[in-house]
């Protein structure tokens, strides 16, 4: 029995030496090793040469601290320093030691770089972004026929520029995009040192059953990185809920300047349940103007198989096409669609001769009272 406990002992002592490796590294003063692409770095500060050890700057995460290292193994217990098992020293001369570091195998081999002795800073080559990528969502226990919003940060921790971001999103089963969202999202193409962008979008339950959100991805230049995934629970259970459906119709899309534009909204609730805080809203656009009436509009509740509707009259000022976009939002739906109208044409009106007889007419008039009040006294002299 005493023979089995040993065995098993060494068997443990060999499985957690097989997920490190070990390897030497010679290193001078303002020297660093430079792990996964700014993952892990390790810089040289001093070496005591005399004393027998030197000092180390380590960071990980945009985390650093200072460590003096040994001969004997110094082990690393404070997170996030600890992602290396052990680090130590040996075979000291006046400007250079050798380095020898326990590091996980699934990390590839580090790179060496200089720091910068005049400035104490890292040299262009060690200076590298970092990417970090969060996935988030509120709730995860729905029904069918509930919109969840999920939100994806990536924070640039580095010290470098990154450009070049994409990101890859997959759709998981179950869901579907919900009306007005985007999807894939798109992420900001170029993220500054210490810069973060947050982005969202929203997708629709379907089915019943959990469901796994994949991790997003993140590339940049030559670094890749990934959020957390998310578990839904989708209830097969489908609650009651409304659907509304927002139409637009103008009386006439082929106008001219100064022309007046009839325009009636309907909003209809397709739903089983009524529609609460119904807000439709929108801007007219440059070239039209409201001449009575008003976009925005606000329901108390529009009943399941009920509907309201408003009517606004839109003047045409400018020649061009234009279109009239609505946004509705509502306690099923508060990300809200948009509705457009069909296109309205304006053309420009052309002034008309016709358009002058105002001012010719009496012109016209005082001038031949004129010639006939000249003409008369003119008789009257040659009499």
């Amino acid at each position: 029995m005493r023979k089995i406990w040993i065995i098993l002992l060494v068997l443990l002592m060999f499985s957690g030496v097989a997920s490190a490796k070990v390897e030497y590294f010679y290193m001078e003063n303002n020297t660093g090793l430079n792990f996964m692409n700014g993952y892990y770095l390790i810089e040289v500060i001093d070496i005591k040469k005399a004393d027998f050890f030197a000092i180390v700057n380590l960071t990980s995460d945009g985390q650093s601290n200072r460590y003096h290292i040994r001969s004997e193994s110094s082990s690393i217990s404070t997170y996030p320093w600890n992602r290396i098992n052990d680090i130590n020293a040996s075979f000291f001369t006046d400007n250079s030691f050798r380095m020898g570091i326990d590091y996980p195998d699934n990390w590839s081999a580090p790179v060496k770089y200089t720091i910068s002795s005049a400035t104490g800073t890292k040299s262009d080559s060690s200076k590298v972004p970092i990417i970090v990528v969060t996935k988030s969502v509120e709730e995860t226990d729905i029904n069918v026929g509930d919109i969840i919003e999920i939100k994806i940060k990536t924070t640039n921790t580095g010290n470098e520029t990154a450009s070049g971001v994409t990101l890859t999103e997959y759709m998981p089963e179950g869901f579907i995009r919900a009306t007005g969202s985007r999807f894939p999202p798109v992420v900001k193409e170029k993220l500054e040192p210490g810069e973060s962008d947050e982005i969202y979008y929203a997708l629709e339950a379907v089915k019943a059953g959990t469901f796994t959100i994949e991790p997003t991805k993140i590339e940049y230049g030559t670094g890749r990185k990934e959020s957390n995934s998310i578990t839904i629970t989708v209830s097969r259970e489908v609650k009651e809920k409304s659907q509304l459906v927002t139409e637009i119709f103008i009386d006439d899309n082929d106008v001219m300047t100064g022309d007046l534009i009839n325009m009636v909204v309907k909003i209809i609730n397709n739903g089983n349940a009524s529609a609460e805080s119904v807000l439709i809203e929108g801007s007219v656009p440059k070239g039209l103007e409201l001449e009575e009436g008003d976009l925005r509009q606000l329901y108390k509740k529009i009943e399941s198989g009920e509907y309201e509707s408003y009517s606004v009259i839109l003047k045409a000022v400018d020649g061009g096409n234009y279109t009239v976009r609505l946004k509705t939002s509502y306690n099923d739906d508060t990300v809200g669609f948009a509705t457009s109208s069909e296109t309205i044409s304006v053309t420009k009106k052309e002034k008309n001769p016709v358009d002058y007889w105002y001012i010719i007419l009496p012109i016209t008039g005082l001038i031949v009272g004129v010639v006939l009040f000249t003409m008369n006294r003119h008789k009257e002299y040659r009499y």
